[in-house]
């Protein structure tokens, strides 16, 4: 879905904000949940795509990015190196995983 996304996405006007179809979107929400093959790349699949995205971020009952560590993650974000720049947050993902493991 992230590829399709990434790839479709820009040139698709107004993917994020754009209404569907209640019932298509349960439909793929399903499909996905179900681990059917869906077509992504179909125009009502990549109008609906982002939502899914949008309500599986929602779901998670944690907060993606901790705010104890917001200090480091705009540290990382300043490395010049590509690599650093990942490698340091991979280490803030490692961090934060610890952190909401720790809330449970």
């Amino acid at each position: 879905m992230l590829a399709v996304l990434h790839k479709e996405g820009p040139s698709t006007e107004g993917v994020f904000r754009r209404a569907a179809s209640g019932t298509e979107f349960r439909e793929l929400r399903e499909a996905l949940d179900h681990g059917a093959d869906v077509d992504l790349g179909s125009q009502p699949a990549l109008l609906l795509a982002p939502l899914a995205l949008r309500d599986f971020l929602r779901s998670i009952p944690a907060k993606l990015l901790v705010t104890d560590l917001y200090e480091e993650w705009m540290a990382a974000m300043q490395k010049s190196g590509k690599e650093e720049k990942v490698e340091e947050l991979k280490a803030q993902v490692w961090a934060a995983a610890c952190l909401s493991r720790r809330d449970w």
